[in-house]
């Protein structure tokens, strides 16, 4: 547990007016009590919008609602929390990266010259999701523990939850570097499962076309190899390195 900070965290006057006009339900504002006990790092005399706007803005970051953190089961009623108990363990967490976010904000951007204008927030790295973790990480522990399809639906469930959004990366990057990571290690036909989603979702690339020639090739299907290499060129005609690459498999030669 935190200890009581000597300077207890004070908000951004700008971003609080933005957080407390996104307000809560009427019926669930009245629900917070008015006096708070067992504020560790902000203010002990934080007024009540203040506090909802904050708490707003932890949710929105993680894409949680408040029984996450706080004792109590139903987020729609609020009746009844614990609001003081630290039983759960997120809650120790969630003290621990508020001051993080606060050193960050009041002392290491502005040792980098990078104050005016510039202020981290749970979003910053969350983007919507409890744990900010990178899907190409995410990807690689689910196809570890699980396997390959499994992988790819979860990639899949993601996507249709989270694109459009700041959560994960759904371009082509990601997808390359497990394609990369697993072909490195050996796994081709896991390799080859990965980067064909990729050509599905990111087909407009050549890079990804140009991945699966190569493990196809690795795998020993020139005849697969050079048509996923071709379809690459078709999109990038002008490189001369990626013809220089069809040319040397249709000869036979790897990639």
């Amino acid at each position: 547990m935190l200890p009581r900070s000597a300077n207890p965290i004070r908000l951004i006057p700008v971003l609080l007016l933005t957080l407390v006009g996104l307000g809560i339900p009427a019926f669930l504002e009245a629900q917070i009590p008015e006096e708070y006990s067992n504020l560790q790092v902000l203010e002990p005399d934080i007024s009540r919008g203040e506090l909802v706007g904050v708490m707003r803005a932890f949710a929105g970051g993680l894409g949680v609602r408040c029984n996450f953190c706080h004792l109590g089961e139903d987020p729609n009623d609020l009746t009844g929390y614990d609001w003081a108990s630290d039983e759960r363990e997120v809650k120790g967490v969630a003290r621990r990266m508020m001051q993080m976010v606060a050193d960050i904000n009041e002392e290491h951007l502005p040792g980098a010259g990078r104050a005016a204008g510039v202020q981290v927030e749970c979003a910053t790295c969350h983007g919507g999701v409890r744990i900010p973790i990178q899907i190409s990480d995410l990807l690689l522990q689910t196809l570890d523990s699980e396997g390959a399809d499994a992988a790819v639906a979860e990639y899949r469930q993601l996507r249709g939850e989270y694109y459009g959004r700041a959560a994960y990366d759904f371009g082509q990057n990601p997808l390359n570097q497990v394609t990369e990571s697993l072909a490195r290690r050996g796994d081709l036909e896991e390799a080859l499962t990965v980067v064909r989603v990729n050509t599905e979702y990111n087909g407009t690339s050549p890079f990804p076309h140009v991945l699966e020639a190569q493990i196809l090739m690795e795998m020993g299907n020139q005849e697969g190899a050079v048509e996923a290499m071709e379809r690459a060129v078709e999109l990038d005609p002008d490189s001369e390195q990626l013809r220089a690459l069809l040319e040397r498999m249709r000869s036979g030669g790897d990639g």
